[in-house]
């Protein structure tokens, strides 16, 4: 299994790799790929091992051209996952996040018959306003 990069690291791997091409627009050389590798270490966007490891991989996805296969091949799928919350409500029902117009809510269901469904990321649910640490996931493919 090929080894990858966040989401999180790459979109700071673009940002770097970014700015990197607009100091040096001015300048009539071609782009020089060591520069740009060291660039981006030196500004400590991942791990040093990770970047030694993933050095190509790193400058594909640095270079515009290439960036968007480069996503595809070298950035891990975000999981998503059913969250329940730890405790239950005062009747003693399971409160789970759903997504009510738009919004991702607590919801608590009476029975078992509804079926829940619901499939948020980790990072979805923290820009809602929520502790993933309160809730106990479940990994959904």
């Amino acid at each position: 299994m090929t080894k990858k990069f966040t989401e999180a690291e790459y979109q700071k791997i673009v940002d770097i790799a970014d700015k990197y091409f607009v100091q040096h627009k001015s300048e009539a050389v071609t782009v020089n790929l060591k520069n740009i590798y060291d660039y981006i270490s030196y500004n400590e966007t991942v791990e040093r091992r990770k970047i030694k490891d993933l050095n190509q991989e790193l400058v594909l996805i640095a270079l515009p051209k290439s960036r968007d296969w480069a996503h595809e091949q070298f950035v891990e799928k975000e999981k998503k996952y059913h969250w329940r919350y730890k405790k239950t409500n005062r009747y003693g029902h399971d409160i789970y996040l759903e997504t009510y117009e738009g919004l991702i809510t607590l919801s608590a269901y009476k029975d078992e018959v509804v079926k829940y469904d619901e499939k948020f990321t980790e990072k979805e649910v923290i820009e809602a306003g929520y502790n993933p640490d309160m809730y106990e996931k479940e990994e959904v493919e």
